[in-house]
C-alpha cells in the first residue's frame, strides 16, 4: 500500500560529500551564529563546538554537563544551553549542547533536540532531504 507525506522545507545537498550537511543558526539574546551541521541519527543530542556557544555569550562550564559515548567507547563532556535553533525556515526552542574540549571540531544535529522535532524524508541518491515540524499536519 503506498503512503503520502508532506514536508515543509526541501534542501538539496551534495551526495557525493561525506554525511548530510545542513544549514544551522542559533540565537540566544540578541546573538545569532550561522554555521553547517551535519544530520546524525545515532547522535543522542545536538551537538557543536565550543566556540559557537561562546559567540553567543554563553559561558559553557555553567551549562547543564553531559557526557557523551562515541561507538568507539571513548567519552567527552559537553554542556547543555537553551537556543533558539533554525534549520531549513524551521525554528526549534531546546537545549544543545556544547563540547567541552576547544578542539572539538564536529558540529551534529541529534535525536534530541532536533530530530525528535521535525518529520524527515531522505532520498540520498538525489542529495534530497524533505523536513517537516513533527506538528505540522501530515
Amino acid at each position: 500500500m503506498p503512503y503520502t507525506l508532506t514536508f515543509s522545507s526541501l534542501h538539496s545537498y551534495d551526495p557525493s560529500e561525506s554525511g548530510v550537511s545542513v544549514p544551522v543558526k542559533l540565537r540566544s539574546g540578541g546573538r545569532l551564529v550561522a554555521f553547517t551541521a551535519k544530520l546524525d541519527t545515532g547522535a543522542s543530542f545536538c551537538i557543536f563546538q565550543r566556540t559557537y556557544g561562546e559567540a553567543l555569550g554563553f559561558d559553557t562550564e555553567r551549562g547543564t554537563p553531559e557526557w557523551i559515548s562515541t561507538p568507539t567507547g571513548n567519552r567527552f563532556l559537553t554542556y547543555g544551553h537553551e537556543v533558539s535553533l533554525t534549520t531549513l525556515s524551521l525554528q526549534i526552542d531546546r537545549m544543545v549542547y556544547f563540547a567541552a574540549d576547544e578542539t572539538f571540531r564536529r558540529n551534529v544535529l541529534g535525536r534530541r533536540g532536533w530530530l525528535d522535532q521535525i518529520r524527515i524524508g531522505v532520498i540520498d541518491y538525489d542529495g534530497k532531504l524533505y523536513v517537516s515540524k513533527y506538528t505540522d499536519a501530515p
